[in-house]
Order: C-alpha cells, then sequence, then structure tokens
C-alpha cells in the first residue's frame, strides 16, 4: 500500500494571546508567530516538566510547533494529550487532522498496524468529519483480507465526504472572494478524489467477490450493490474514467451492453450541466470528455465492436492528441480485425513518441512484432522483437519469440542461445 503524507495547509498568521492564557501558553505562541519552533517545543517541554502537565493549551501549541516542523508523530501526541485534558479543544485541531493521519501512515510503514489503527480512530474521534481516516482503515482491512470491514470502511469514508462537498459547494455560492473561492475548489477536488477512490476500492472488492460467488442470489446482490455505488460516485465525478469503466465492466459481464454504453451518454451530458453551472472550467470539460471518449472506445473494444471503437477513439484522439494509451488502443483494435498494416502505422507512432516508459516502449516494439509475424514478414519482426527486448531484457516470453522467430528464419544457433536465455529468466 502507498501511502502518501498530507501537508497542513494552514497560515500561521497574528496569534491572538487570549487573556486566559498563562506567560508560559503566550511565550510559545510568540516563538511560534516568530518561526522559533524548536524553541517553542523547549519552553512547552520545560512549562509541562514544571507543573503545567495539566494545562491542554500548553499541549495544543506544543503540537502546533510540531506540526510546522512536520514531526508528526510528535504533534499527533501533543494533540492527543490536549485533547484528553479538554475534549473541547477539538474545534481548534480541525486544520491539523494530517498530524493523524501522516503518524499514522507513517506507522503503517514501520508495520505497527495496531499503532496505526489505534491513531486513525482517535484522529477520527477529534476531527470526525474527516473521510480521510476512514478511506485508510479501509485499505488497511482491504490488505489485510478483511472485505465486509474495508467495504464498511470505504462506505463510511465515501458518506464523509459527500457531506464535506455539500458544506464547500454552499460556502462557494455564498463568496464572492475569488482567492477563497479558489481554496474551496481545491478543497471540493479532494474531497471528490476521496470519493472516488473509496469508491473505486469498493467496486473492486464487490467485482472480487462476484467473479468468485458460487450462489446466483449473492452474486445478484453484490452487482447491485456495486452498480449503486459506482452510479453514485460517478454522479459525484463524472469524469472518472475508473469508475466509468468499473460499472461497465459490471454491465458488460452481465451483457448488458446498452447499460454500459449508456454510462458515458450520461457522463457527457453531466459534464456539459457542470459547465453550465460553472464549477467545470471549458478547458476542464474537453479533457474530461476525451477519458470519456477514451473509456467508451475501450469498451466497444472490449465488445469486440471494433469500428465504434476506433470511432471513438478517434474523436478522443481529435481531442487530446497522440497519447499511448488512444494510440495503443486503436492499434490493439486494428490488429484485432486483422487490418495488421493499420496497426503498424499507428504503432510506429508510439515507437518514436518521446516520454514513454521503458515497459510502453517495449509493448509497442512487442505489438510491432505481433503484427509483422502475421503478415509473414520475419526479418521485421525479428528487429521489432530485438527492440522490445532493448527496454524490456528480462522478459523471459521475448526471448521464447525471439528464438521461435530465428527458428524460422534458419538461423539456429541463435535460437538455442535465445532460448537458453528465457530458461535461464524463468
Amino acid at each position: 500500500m502507498s501511502l502518501a503524507k498530507i501537508l497542513v495547509s494552514v497560515v500561521v498568521g497574528l496569534l491572538v494571546v487570549a487573556a486566559c492564557s498563562s506567560p508560559a501558553v503566550t511565550g510559545i505562541k510568540v516563538h511560534i508567530q516568530n518561526s522559533e519552533y524548536q524553541d517553542a517545543i523547549h519552553l512547552a517541554d520545560s512549562v509541562i516538566a514544571n507543573g503545567e502537565g495539566s494545562n491542554p493549551e500548553v499541549w495544543y501549541w506544543k503540537a502546533r510547533a510540531h506540526s510546522m516542523m512536520r514531526v508528526w508523530d510528535e504533534a499527533a501526541e501533543s494533540f492527543v494529550q490536549a485533547y484528553e485534558l479538554d475534549p473541547l479543544m477539538a474545534a481548534n485541531m480541525a486544520n491539523y487532522w494530517p498530524a493523524f493521519y501522516n503518524t499514522a501512515a507513517g506507522y503503517i510503514e514501520e508495520g505497527r498496524l495496531e499503532d496505526a489503527v489505534s491513531m486513525l480512530q482517535t484522529g477520527g474521534s477529534i476531527v470526525p468529519e474527516r473521510p480521510e481516516f476512514d478511506q485508510m482503515l479501509g485499505d488497511i482491512a482491504l490488505n489485510e483480507g478483511n472485505y465486509d470491514e474495508a467495504i464498511a470502511k470505504f462506505e463510511s469514508s465515501i458518506e464523509l465526504a459527500v457531506v464535506q462537498i455539500d458544506v464547500i459547494q454552499e460556502s462557494i455560492a455564498a463568496s464572492e472572494d475569488p482567492a477563497w473561492i479558489e481554496q474551496l475548489n481545491t478543497q471540493r477536488e479532494n474531497m471528490v478524489h476521496s470519493v472516488v477512490l473509496s469508491t473505486y476500492n469498493t467496486g473492486a472488492i464487490l467485482k472480487n467477490l462476484y467473479m468468485n460467488s458460487e450462489d446466483e442470489t449473492e452474486a445478484a446482490e453484490q452487482m447491485a450493490e456495486a452498480v449503486q455505488i459506482y452510479t453514485r460516485g460517478i454522479e459525484i465525478d463524472p469524469s472518472s474514467a475508473d469508475l466509468m469503466t468499473g460499472l461497465a465492466e459490471f454491465y458488460i459481464l452481465s451483457e448488458q451492453y446498452d447499460d454500459a454504453l449508456a454510462i458515458y451518454d450520461s457522463a457527457l451530458i453531466a459534464i456539459d450541466t457542470g459547465v453550465e453551472e460553472g464549477w467545470i472550467s471549458e478547458e476542464d470539460a474537453a479533457d474530461m470528455k476525451a477519458g470519456v471518449l477514451l473509456t467508451r472506445g475501450f469498451t466497444f473494444i472490449e465488445m469486440d465492436r471494433f469500428d465504434e471503437g476506433i470511432a471513438a477513439l478517434e474523436q478522443c484522439r481529435a481531442q487530446m492528441g497522440n497519447t499511448y494509451q488512444v494510440l495503443a488502443m486503436i492499434g490493439h483494435a486494428n490488429f484485432t480485425m486483422e487490418k495488421y498494416n493499420e496497426s503498424i502505422e499507428v504503432m510506429e507512432q508510439l515507437t518514436v513518441m518521446d516520454g514513454l516508459t521503458n515497459d510502453e516502449y517495449a509493448n509497442a516494439w512487442y505489438m510491432m512484432y505481433a503484427n509483422y509475424i502475421r503478415l509473414e514478414e520475419d526479418t521485421d519482426a525479428l528487429q521489432a522483437m530485438q527492440n522490445a527486448i532493448e527496454y524490456d531484457p528480462d522478459n523471459a516470453d521475448y526471448y521464447e519469440l525471439l528464438a521461435q522467430t530465428y527458428s524460422t528464419l534458419g538461423r539456429n544457433n541463435q535460437a538455442m542461445e535465445a532460448m537458453a536465455k528465457a530458461q535461464s529468466l524463468r
């Protein structure tokens, strides 16, 4: 599981010294105001050692200083101390929820799962509106194979994120400050991303359960639940190719092809609606539509409706330009339709494109090889496979294909060498 640390996005600004604050707390605040975070921590530790350990403000401001230094575990532990001394201070910790999240992520990296779960549960108690805590708990349950628990946590995360989206949307509608609206839009995008991620994970679990279910009634229930979850997620992010593909896969598995294709039509309408309502820009809408067309083309190809798939992909290509995904799908569709020369023409564009990964270059050359083999152009096929191996030199399958091609060309010694290399890589 890959976990990214989240930074606290807050501005310290002027620290207002409350009338009830002790001189020591005032001193800690002044140090923080002056960006003297280590001095603030030293003062807090000294105050705690000298008898003010029961003052929640001392722990709170110590936690703030640790947060500014990105010492997440110390920050989280101090926030917890402040909260245990005065639960009403939870309201002041809302912007510092990443301290709990990042600490839990660090524990997971260290293999301390129980500590991570405890920290996430504590963070969820202190800042209950954040969906990230349940999302990570869902990830932990998923990695441990606890699918019911994972789904429950992902569902909880989705519900929390949906509530936050509504709250943020109301704030956007009520504000006339462009800078604040921009910040709110970023927050909204983060919540939408959270919904998409939890929805995708839930759908993936349900797909796995559905594919392995031997009970038709149980499978039908899993199908219905997945469709409901995916549909809700797509309503929130109509541009998510992952969610559309996930939902379409369920429809295709049940041979509901028209329903699968209708997803993309609905998504295109939803994107236009977003533009009309002002929360999707024209530029973003163009990118979103291209993503929908890409996934729509993929669905046609999965349904063996290759001409329609290529037409959708060409529409996507007109908007996105030449990308690996688009060209690879067009090339694959032409290959499947036995239009080998057309496939080669597309794949040649990939082999000279800048910025691809080694795997992408290797796959492009492999598809060139496959086309040449079908055309019985063995010399060109040999060169294509040699090029593929340059980008993926540890691929045993490639060496076996290379051996077969050498053999076809009567180059038996080289064929045996290539086969020996393949066996050594197995």
